[in-house]
């Protein structure tokens, strides 16, 4: 049974506008005080303009808005479908942030001109020049495609053009509607549900290709000169997308590092150039770091806070989410339900194993110095003096430290001795937070009774030590005082010789 797409809802188009001086696109949600109102396109928003794709009143409602601004001329517009805005916006976006002429091109095809250029050209369109062409509206031309072979697969163009399928595949989309499509090949017959997108063959035909619906479990072993290992097979069939860069060659032999995900409909796989991903500086109240950035261009999930939509006299709510670029949408998506859940897991698993990953700051109660610290970070080796073990007797060593060590490695002379010797350490540098020197290396008369370690560079107490060192040192000599009464007090007096009677 041939099942089609109910076509009886009325197809609509968003608004999306290029601010020249902010660099951004943004969907149309209306005008205020002839300011500009808009939305973040690549969010689900019921508030934005919609315009009926097939009315004929668009022209008198542009007017009207474009009159309206304060400052028009600043604005670019461009008219998208519903259904294929967020991607659309996506790419546009990218094409502002780094411009070629191919983005250029597709951004064209889309563009509202302004009333009084609109009117211009329609009056050259009226009597054009000898000779001169006019300007192609989409990427493939809808005359090269060979209608009956489509008809034979069970598709008309009635179908695909109502549906809004036929305007993604001429613009050079895969279509994120599926369609059914019927196969007769000699006596084997076979109907699949599938996207759809157009291809240029070498003899200058445009060839419709069928994207069918594959078993996410069958996952091909290869993939443009890439072999899937075990754990990128894992990512891609649980997550949707592989999570890090590989290197593809394309059809003209070239190596191309790239992202590869999985289309969510058909489990067909997709890529993108690494070089081309662009981030977004903020999503749903989020701005991203530059290390996240970082790590989402590598294709990692990265888990960040945003905020809902805040609710009039509220304010909006911070969630945690995990958000990666996927390839088949060439853009970035926040992860939902299973796969949300993964990311979520790993980044709970990454966090445990990087709790260890800060260099102690202290050893057996000793202070470590940030000199001292550093050394171990870099992997070097710290000689701690003045340690005392369960007798009170002190001892001295060699410490070392790597990531994932909750305490440092202690060693004994003889023991760092030996390991410096085969190398296993490098040269150790002193622990100087017990005893303050003065520049000639002698105690410091004027410091040498403070138990606290001293600042860098710091010979003198400063006024509060000086005060408690005052304080300290007073109390001692009043109980030496008090213990000389004590012990005067307490010795016995000398007995007094009588003086005999004469």
């Amino acid at each position: 049974m041939d099942e089609r797409p109910d076509n009886s809802e009325q197809l609509m188009d968003i608004l999306l506008v290029m601010d020249q001086e902010k660099k951004t696109i943004q969907a149309v949600s209306g005008v205020k005080d002839g300011e500009l109102q808009t939305k973040n396109p690549l969010e689900d928003n019921n508030d934005l303009l919609r315009v009926d794709r097939h009315g004929d009143m668009f022209s008198n409602f542009f007017s009207n808005l474009w009159n309206q601004l304060k400052d028009p001329t600043r604005f670019h517009f461009f008219r998208v479908p519903e259904e294929d805005v967020q991607r659309v916006a996506a790419d546009f976006q990218q094409t502002v942030q780094n411009p070629t002429p191919e983005g250029q091109a597709r951004m064209a095809q889309y563009e509202v001109q302004h009333p009084a250029q609109a009117q211009q050209q329609g009056e050259q369109q009226a009597q054009p020049a000898a000779g001169q062409q006019q300007q192609p509206q989409y990427k493939y031309d809808v005359n090269k495609i060979d209608w009956n072979s489509l008809a034979n697969l069970g598709i008309k163009r009635e179908q695909i053009e109502q549906n809004g399928m036929l305007d993604q595949m001429l613009r050079g989309f895969q279509t994120d509607k599926t369609v059914r499509v019927y196969f007769n090949l000699d006596s084997i017959s076979h109907a699949n549900d599938s996207q759809l997108s157009l291809r240029e063959a070498p003899d200058g035909r445009v060839v419709v290709c069928s994207h069918g619906i594959l078993d996410p479990q069958k996952l091909q072993q290869q993939f443009f000169g890439h072999t899937f290992t075990k754990e990128d097979s894992d990512a891609i069939k649980t997550a949707g997308n592989m999570g890090r860069i590989v290197e593809l060659t394309n059809r003209a032999g070239e190596k191309v590092p790239s992202l590869v995900s999985r289309n969510q409909k058909t489990n067909e796989l997709a890529s993108f150039p690494a070089d081309k991903v662009r981030i977004p500086a903020e999503k749903n109240g989020h701005t991203f770091t530059p290390d996240e950035v970082a790590r989402l261009k590598k294709g990692e999930a990265v888990v960040c806070k945003f905020q809902t939509k805040a609710k009039e006299g509220q304010k909006p709510k911070t969630y945690e989410a995990p958000v990666q670029f996927n390839a088949a949408k060439m853009q970035l998506e926040l992860l939902f339900n299973d796969r949300a859940k993964l990311a979520m897991d790993a980044h709970k698993e990454l966090q445990k194993q990087t709790a260890n990953q800060e260099v102690p700051k202290t050893f057996r109660k000793q202070e470590l110095t940030d000199k001292s610290q550093t050394e171990l970070a870099g992997g070097g080796t710290v000689k701690v003096s003045g340690l005392k073990d369960k007798n009170g007797k002190p001892y001295q060593g060699y410490i070392t430290w790597q990531p994932g060590q909750k305490n440092p490695a202690f060693m004994f002379p003889k023991d760092y001795k030996t390991a410096l010797e085969e190398g296993r350490v490098k040269p150790a540098v002193e622990n100087e937070v017990q005893v303050a020197v003065n520049s000639e290396g002698k105690t410091n008369e004027a410091t040498k009774s403070l138990k606290e370690a001293l600042q860098s560079a710091q010979t003198r107490p400063t006024g509060e030590q000086k005060e408690q060192q005052d304080r300290k040192q007073e109390q001692k000599e009043g109980k030496k005082e008090d213990k000389k009464q004590e012990q005067e007090q307490d010795k016995p007096k000398p007995r007094q010789r009588k003086t005999p009677r004469l």
